[in-house]
């Protein structure tokens, strides 16, 4: 064997192990991103379910300035993404009135949006808002068979309705970290 050839071996060799490493890296970073959109959407989920617990928990607070608001509102978010059990999550936010408050607007604020964004569209984006609405919001909720018999279609259509409806409403609560790019 030459020079020339060990040369060229160990090139390829170094080729090859670029692309390994590369190919590793895309792939755990893809895995990551999954894993924090994923979670994103369980939390909106177990937003969405504690809503009324947290309303009710709720107390009037003043608050400073809207800036404040706005910031307290993003540590808020910022600290259920770092926080892995459900339960840790509700209890954080009831723990303080504030937060609750301040988690409780931003809700309420989200969905409004939400459901200005939908009344534009199709009749089927109307009436995913209003599954949101009748399964986690209004005072009277009501269940998936109930829901599905309102809207004459299968629970099937509901249960799609919902992951539709929480995808976007996770980029309402937690911003552009909210949507799937892949």
């Amino acid at each position: 064997m030459s020079k020339k050839d060990v040369e060229e071996m160990i090139q390829q060799a170094a080729v090859a192990g670029a692309q390994v490493a590369s190919d590793t890296m895309l792939v755990a970073q893809r895995r990551a991103e999954k894993e924090r959109i994923d979670r994103r959407l369980h939390n909106t989920e177990l937003l969405l379910r504690n809503y009324r617990t947290l309303k009710a928990s709720c107390e009037n607070a003043v608050y400073e300035s809207r800036d404040s608001k706005r910031e307290e509102v993003t540590e808020i978010l910022e600290d259920i993404m770092e926080m892995k059990d459900d339960k840790v999550i509700v209890e954080s936010i009831k723990a303080s009135a504030k937060r609750t408050a301040l988690m409780v607007q931003h809700i309420d604020k989200m969905l409004d949006v939400y459901r200005i964004y939908c009344s534009k569209l199709s009749e089927k984006d109307k009436r995913r808002y209003k599954v949101i609405k009748l399964l986690y919001i209004s005072k009277q909720s009501m269940n998936i068979t109930e829901i599905s018999k309102k809207f004459s279609v299968s629970k099937v259509t509901i249960y799609e309705d919902l992951k539709i409806a929480k995808e976007r409403l996770s980029s309402l609560f937690f911003g552009i970290d909210g949507l799937r790019f892949f």
